[in-house]
């Protein structure tokens, strides 16, 4: 159910968490130069979540994560919410910090 498969009001839950690490790693990109830096401790992401049945692929069940615009017209439906906790890490287990200059 990624992006392509559905209308534009959906993501697929691995969609949103690639959405988080893009953004956190541009985060990381731009305080490069900076002498401040901030080091990332446990990060809650909470989404509000339907799970639906694609199209294609045989009928499988997926987690869509409901847009903050398309929560009215979603209102009717079954809609959870779930809250993850991640904890970011560099390859080889180092912290991650926005603005080192590694």
């Amino acid at each position: 159910m990624g992006r392509d498969e559905h209308n534009e009001d959906w993501l697929d839950l691995a969609d949103a968490i690639d959405v988080l690490r893009d953004q956190l790693s541009e985060a990381q990109r731009r305080g490069q130069d900076s002498q401040l830096r901030f080091v990332l401790g446990e990060i809650t992401a909470e989404f509000e979540i339907e799970l639906v049945r694609t199209r294609n692929g045989g009928g499988a069940l997926r987690f869509g994560v409901v847009e903050a615009n398309a929560r009215g017209e979603r209102s009717a439906r079954s809609l959870q919410r779930l809250t993850l906790r991640l904890n970011p890490e560099q390859r080889g287990g180092e912290s991650v910090a926005v603005g080192d200059v590694e």
